[in-house]
């Protein structure tokens, strides 16, 4: 079972909710859409958001 690293939700089950998830491109943690502090829709990843401000993480806008 996948869960969310900020809100510690199945990730399975959001995603049947029609709530999607992604990667962290900083720390790899999978994040749901709910609790994303950025999106890179070319890549599909979300920052979480003790990375928000990271530079590595500069491409996740939206």
């Amino acid at each position: 079972m996948s869960t969310c690293a900020v809100c510690c939700e199945d990730l399975e089950e959001l995603a049947e909710e029609g709530i999607p998830y992604g990667d962290c491109p900083v720390c790899g943690h999978l994040v749901c859409e709910n609790c994303e502090a950025g999106y890179d829709p070319t890549t599909g990843q979300f920052v979480c958001p003790d990375h928000a401000s990271d530079r590595r993480a500069a491409h996740c806008t939206e």
